[in-house]
């Protein structure tokens, strides 16, 4: 593994999103792997969300969410991207969410996407273009396999759009068809180990997985501020963002880096 991470910072100013190689190891990967096909076997629906078919996605939400992954948003290297990304004052900001994307099952082939915003809050409040989520691949993704799909530089679009009323509307509904000045998507292809950074305004979504190999990916959630007293207030609140059965399994310094502990 290559020690230094290589971030292009310029591109995700530019675009909204920036690739990480090298993010988690061999060994961390292969330890993580079997979690995610533990807790969100094919043949069964995860807990919390009766019925979700999602076209072979399944996803643990907070509630059940597993602490071996979820706390890995407190990984070092993870830790030390975020922070050339937001700078030095940010807080991992809620649990995370393993996510695996069977081969879509026979008769849910050739679904439509749904692009959307990952909004920290509808309607969007002051400081919410700081937030930076991240998609940690644990295995590599090969086109066809369900690769997460962005839409450069709509992270701009949004932003500029919040001001016409009709737009945005539309973007707080999520409906992104046709939307005017939106850019042609890209598949992020990418191979295990590696994490697909992006901003919260970031227009994206997931292609259909129509090969076997399932994609096993960890969303994780961040967000930035200005200073150190800003990341003092916010985190006033901190408990309420992560599941409890996750709070219980943290370490010191995986609760402070989540706000829990800020005395440091």
């Amino acid at each position: 593994m290559n020690d230094r991470l290589e971030i292009d910072l310029e591109q995700f100013a530019r675009d909204g999103f920036a690739l990480v190689h090298d993010i988690l190891a061999a060994d961390e990967i292969a330890a993580g792997s079997p979690v995610f096909e533990e807790r969100l076997p094919a043949d069964k629906q995860p807990p919390g969300i009766p019925g979700a078919n999602r076209n072979g996605r399944k996803t643990l939400i907070a509630d059940y969410t597993d602490p071996q992954l979820s706390n890995l948003a407190g990984h070092p290297r993870l830790i030390a991207a975020v922070a050339q990304l937001t700078g030095p004052h940010f807080l991992i900001n809620s649990t995370s969410a393993p996510v695996i994307t069977y081969k879509s099952p026979p008769g849910h082939e050739r679904f439509d996407e749904g692009y959307h915003v990952d909004w920290p809050n509808n309607p969007p409040l002051a400081g919410d273009d700081r937030f930076v989520n991240g998609v940690v691949h644990f295995t590599t993704v090969e086109p066809g396999g369900g690769a997460f799909m962005v839409r450069p530089g709509s992270h701009r679009l949004v932003a500029d759009s919040l001001a016409n009323p009709a737009l945005r509307q539309r973007m707080l509904d999520q409906d992104f068809n046709d939307f005017p000045g939106l850019s042609e998507p890209l598949a992020m292809c990418v191979p295990a180990g590696s994490v697909v950074f992006f901003h919260a305004f970031l227009v994206h979504d997931r292609s259909e997985n129509v090969l076997e190999q399932p994609r096993k990916v960890l969303f994780t959630h961040y967000r930035g501020f200005s200073d150190d007293a800003q990341r003092r207030a916010y985190a006033a609140d901190a408990a309420s963002r992560f599941a409890q059965h996750q709070i219980d399994s943290m370490d010191p310094r995986m609760r402070q880096l989540c706000g829990l502990d800020c005395r440091g």
